[in-house]
């Protein structure tokens, strides 16, 4: 004799059994192809595409800064006359250091792909059939317990292969790439804060990339290698790894660190960029903390400020001023 539980669970499993992502069709963004540049892995991809948009922004602003363009010069944070002045590193030296940063970094990525992957990742022989179908039973899941087994039911058999559609394309990958964000963030902030309050830390590991106190385009990744090989490394792996990220998904989201690096180092603070309606997080305020005035300051990297709101390590460009002048005003009274 059958329970009404049970009923429900054969209802539900028929309702959920007769999603197929064929009769549901596929977003704009979909590809079926295997490889999403054929002749080079997604595995690949994501060690290689981040790589190739952090040189072609960087060489975009170094075309800016050579171009002698006076209309540009009042978007700069500092002046070319002051990295000249100020910068202990060479472009030369920038260069030859980045590229072997970047180097190591794709061979530990590569270590970390063959020996220790999360096999989510792996986009070869995702069946959508299937995973749609398990979006489904945890809408069931989480319906029944939120309305209950009838209203759960009405619901899925009129509405249900539309909302598995939704959060398997589209909901899925927005928490999973915000997720991941949020984790990068998390890390790259202690990290940071940490390299700036250990004094060891600082002389024997980032100090190099506080050579270049006014920084530009393609110094973004001019780091020690523990720095920008091992730890970045970490925070990529645990970003991606935790929040189960599949592999286009890890391309994704690597590219666009990497470009908002070079954004974050450019110089130039852009009034209209797109990226500065959704962060506080730009080339002003990581350009601050290059300044020796903001070096406890600004630790967050790359996309949000939230931990330096929250540790109220934030300095606007008006905080800046205002501490210099209070710095000013205190060595003048001294002096009198």
């Amino acid at each position: 004799m059958s329970t009404p539980m049970m009923a429900f669970n054969q209802t539900a499993a028929s309702i959920v059994s007769s999603y197929s992502a064929d009769a549901l069709g596929y977003p704009w963004y979909h590809s079926d192809r295997l490889q999403f540049i054929p002749g080079c892995p997604d595995s690949r991809l994501a060690l290689a595409l981040p790589i190739v948009a952090y040189w072609v922004t960087s060489l975009i602003y170094h075309a800016l800064d050579c171009s002698g363009w006076k209309w540009i010069d009042k978007y700069r944070v500092q002046t070319t006359e002051d990295a000249s002045k100020k910068n202990l590193a060479t472009r030369t030296m920038v260069i030859t250091t980045v590229f072997k940063m970047q180097a190591f970094q794709a061979v530990l990525g590569a270590i970390w792909q063959i020996f220790f992957k999360n096999k989510n990742v792996i986009f070869k022989g995702i069946n959508h059939t299937v995973e749609l179908q398990k979006v489904g039973t945890f809408l069931v899941k989480w319906l029944t317990k939120a309305a209950g087994e009838k209203v759960a039911t009405g619901i899925m058999a009129d509405h249900g292969a539309e909302l598995a559609y939704v959060v398997y394309w589209y909901a899925g990958p927005v928490v999973r790439l915000g997720a991941g964000a949020l984790i990068l963030d998390t890390y790259q902030y202690w990290f940071h804060r940490t390299l700036h309050t250990v004094p060891f830390l600082y002389k024997h590991v980032h100090q190099l990339h506080h050579r270049l106190y006014v920084p530009f385009a393609y110094g973004s990744q001019y780091n020690h290698p523990i720095e920008g090989g091992v730890a970045d490394a970490i925070s990529g792996i645990l970003a991606t790894n935790l929040t189960r990220m599949y592999e286009r998904e890890v391309v994704l989201l690597l590219t666009f660190i990497a470009y908002k690096g070079v954004e974050d180092h450019c110089g130039y603070q852009w009034t209209w960029h797109p990226l500065r309606w959704l962060s506080a997080n730009d080339a002003e305020f990581h350009e601050i903390h290059h300044m020796h005035a903001g070096l406890k300051y600004n630790f967050s990297q790359p996309l949000f400020v939230m931990w330096d709101k929250v540790m109220g390590t934030y300095l606007s460009r008006q905080d800046l001023e205002d501490l210099k002048a209070a710095k000013k005003a205190k060595r003048k009274i001294k002096s009198q």
